[in-house]
């Protein structure tokens, strides 16, 4: 799943990982009081979003945001392929029916958000179906892991690793280096699951990473973070103009390690 990474093959330092539980609270708690606020003004235009969940839980943790998204204007799918345990043949077989189904019913690019390990299949669901996927943002995804200590969630991956397809083994499993499509990565260095550094795209024309103060475990219901899906789903993607947070909100946003918090467009070849 590597194309680049830090040198550093340890997990996230122990304390973070033990107060994910905590904060994931606390930042459901910020999320569930903002909800609302989030969604005003927004327009979706019931533009097709497929939500994919994080490893070894399902739809259930992403119906927050998927009814965020419903509220303001897109709509949101689920899966609907119960605990993502990763690469097996149902789950990939199953993510391209959902695809397939979704671009029928709406006749358009369909826009992936992934969380964690949703994230990785994300970019592999746009890698084979090019033209379906229109956009990529991923949540905490360790998209250039090079080490299994670099997440503490490799012994679960591990447990499962049996039954996923052969071309998927972590080992070889690569994403592309350049990015056929807009992704974004929202990350946390505060990240208690993954190392935070694993997430972060190289610079290029189509990525750009999104810092925001939070957890592995609470990022996909994160005020923050749920405002900057929201920002770049209403975003064109050609050209495409690259995140940068309006002032009020800046605090909640650290600088980019890339320097991509611009507003220049950048034109898809």
């Amino acid at each position: 799943m590597v194309q680049s990474a830090s040198a550093d093959v340890s997990p996230p330092h122990p304390l973070l990982t033990v107060l994910e539980a905590p904060r994931a609270l606390v930042e459901y708690a910020g999320f569930t009081a903002t909800c609302r606020l989030l969604s005003v003004g927004r327009s979706g235009h019931d533009r097709p979003v497929l939500v994919l969940p994080g490893m070894l839980v399902g739809d259930r943790s992403t119906r927050p945001l998927r009814r965020l998204l419903n509220t303001a204007g897109y709509a949101a799918y689920g899966w609907k392929l119960g605990t993502n345990v990763g690469p097996t043949r149902r789950i990939i077989n199953g993510i391209d029916a959902v695809l397939d189904d979704i671009t029928d019913v709406h006749g358009e690019p369909v826009s992936v958000i992934g969380w964690s390990l949703g994230g990785i299949l994300g970019h592999d669901l746009a890698r084979r179906h090019p033209g379906a996927v229109d956009r990529l943002i991923t949540l905490a995804s360790p998209l250039y892991i090079v080490d299994r200590g670099q997440s503490r969630a490799s012994l679960f991956y591990d447990e499962f690793a049996p039954a996923h397809l052969a071309e998927y083994a972590m080992d070889t499993w690569r994403v592309p280096s350049v990015s056929s499509v807009p992704a974004t990565s929202i990350f946390s260095k505060t990240d208690g699951v993954v190392r935070w550094e694993t997430c972060v795209h190289p610079s290029g024309p189509l990525t750009e990473n999104i810092e925001v103060y939070g957890s592995h475990c609470g990022l996909g219901f994160h005020p923050a973070a749920a405002y900057a899906i929201l920002d770049r789903l209403a975003v064109p993607t050609d050209p495409w103009p690259k995140f940068v947070p309006p002032a009020w909100l800046a605090i909640h946003f650290p600088t980019q390690p890339d320097a991509t918090r611009h507003s220049r467009a950048s034109r898809i070849a």
